[in-house]
């Protein structure tokens, strides 16, 4: 009997130090996932002028050229491309 209690105490044993490690991975790689996910992410202003230069084709504009956009509420904005010395 003190066999049988021993194998059954190693196993739960086991058994435990198993789901923890698990756990703890699981953890680990969380953080791992959360901070690499923070540092691909671009912030939403650098989205929208991304945006804003694709749909206005904005490599188009020469140097000295510049571009206004009006908003349906009247909002003007103005793009200019500097000359390059």
């Amino acid at each position: 009997m003190s066999n049988l209690t021993t194998h059954l105490n190693t196993g739960l044993a086991l058994i435990g130090w198993t789901y923890i490690m698990w756990k703890s991975g699981e953890w680990m790689m969380g953080i791992a996932l959360k901070k690499w996910a923070k540092r691909r992410k671009i912030s939403r202003k650098q989205r929208a002028v991304e945006e804003l230069y694709d749909a206005f084709e904005l490599d188009t504009i020469k140097d000295g050229d510049q571009m206004k956009i009006t908003t349906a509420k009247g909002l003007v904005i103005m793009m200019y491309r500097q000359e390059k010395p």
